[in-house]
C-alpha cells in the first residue's frame, strides 16, 4: 500500500517537509519493486538511499532544533538514533543475505516508522521551529555530500538517465531531485535518448550497461560520434573492475556499480560534471 503525502504530514518548514517526501517517495518505490523485474538489485538500491537520506535528514533537522532551542531536542535525537539503526539493521541484513529479507516486511516497517515519527515527534517540535527563519535556513544548506564537497551546482547541471527499467528510472530521478537537480530527461531506449539529446544536450548521461537494440557502450559510442560536450556514465550489474580492466572505450567516462548506492551517484556526478567543457 503506497503512503500518500498530505497536509496532515506537513510541519510547515520548507526543507522538512521537502525531505519526508524524499523519503515516503522512497518507501513507496519499495512497494513497487516487489515482483518487478530486477527486484533484488532495485530493493538494494532503494534501501541504500533510504539509509543515507534518512541519516542526512536526521542530521538537518537536528541542527535546526539545536539553533531554535528546543528544549526536547535529546530525547528526540535518541530517536533519530534508534530509527536509523532500525534501517540499517535492515539494510545490512539484505547486503549479507538478499533473500533473507522480506520486501513486504520491510515496506510495513519502515511505512509504520515514518508516518508514525512524522505525525509523533515531528509534530512536537513545529510550534519552536517553525517561525525560526535563521535556524531553518542553516538546517536547509547542510549538504548531502557533507561539508568537503566543493561542488555546488546541482540546479545548473543537465543530466539525463537511458533504463529500460521504470523502477531505475524512478530511483535515480528521486536521488537527482533530492538534492536541487531540476533539469533531468528520463528515458527508456537509447534512440530515444540520441534523438533527445539532439535537441537537449546533456552534461552528464546514466546509461544502463545492458539493454535490448542497443548496449550502452553502443549509446555512449553514438553520443561521442555527435560530438557533444556529454559524459556517458554507465550502470552496470558487473563488477566495475572486471569491466575498467577490459574496456578501453574512451566513450565512457565513469561506471557505477548496481545497486546503486545514493552517496557514490552523485559523489560520481559531480566529479565527471566538472569535466565537462564550458561553452
Amino acid at each position: 500500500m503506497l503512503v500518500e503525502w498530505s497536509k496532515e504530514l506537513e510541519i510547515g518548514v520548507a526543507f522538512v517537509d521537502a525531505d519526508h517526501k524524499v523519503l515516503i517517495n522512497l518507501l513507496n518505490q519499495v512497494d513497487e519493486c516487489i515482483h518487478q523485474k530486477e527486484e533484488t538489485t532495485v530493493l538494494g538500491s532503494v534501501l541504500d538511499a533510504l539509509v543515507e537520506y534518512t541519516e542526512y535528514h536526521f542530521l538537518r533537522e537536528e541542527k535546526m532544533m539545536e539553533l531554535s532551542g528546543y528544549t526536547g531536542l535529546s530525547t528526540h535525537k535518541t530517536t533519530h538514533r534508534m530509527l536509523s539503526g532500525k534501517v540499517r539493521d535492515v539494510y545490512e541484513d539484505f547486503q549479507a543475505n538478499p533473500g533473507s529479507v522480506d520486501p513486504i516486511d520491510v515496506r510495513d516497517f519502515l511505512q509504520s516508522w515514518l508516518v508514525d515519527h512524522i505525525m509523533g515527534s515531528d509534530f512536537a517540535y513545529k510550534d519552536i521551529c517553525l517561525y525560526n527563519l535563521e535556524a531553518a535556513q542553516a538546517a536547509g544548506q547542510v549538504s548531502f555530500l557533507g561539508d568537503g564537497s566543493t561542488f555546488n551546482e546541482w540546479e545548473h547541471i543537465r543530466i539525463m538517465v537511458v533504463d529500460d527499467n521504470p523502477n531505475f528510472r524512478r530511483l535515480i530521478r528521486t536521488i537527482l531531485r533530492a538534492v536541487g537537480i531540476t533539469q533531468i530527461q528520463v528515458v527508456e531506449t537509447p534512440e530515444e535518448g540520441l534523438d533527445r539529446l539532439a535537441d537537449r544536450p546533456a552534461d552528464v548521461v546514466l546509461c544502463d550497461w545492458v539493454m535490448d537494440d542497443m548496449s550502452g557502450t553502443e549509446f555512449a559510442r553514438k553520443v561521442q560520434e555527435m560530438k557533444l560536450p556529454t559524459r556517458v556514465v554507465m550502470l552496470t550489474g558487473y563488477s566495475i573492475d572486471v569491466l575498467k580492466e577490459r574496456s578501453t572505450d574512451l566513450a565512457v567516462t565513469d561506471y557505477i556499480e548496481k545497486p546503486i548506492k545514493a552517496r557514490e551517484l552523485l559523489e560520481t556526478i559531480s566529479r565527471v560534471a566538472m569535466s565537462v567543457p564550458t561553452p
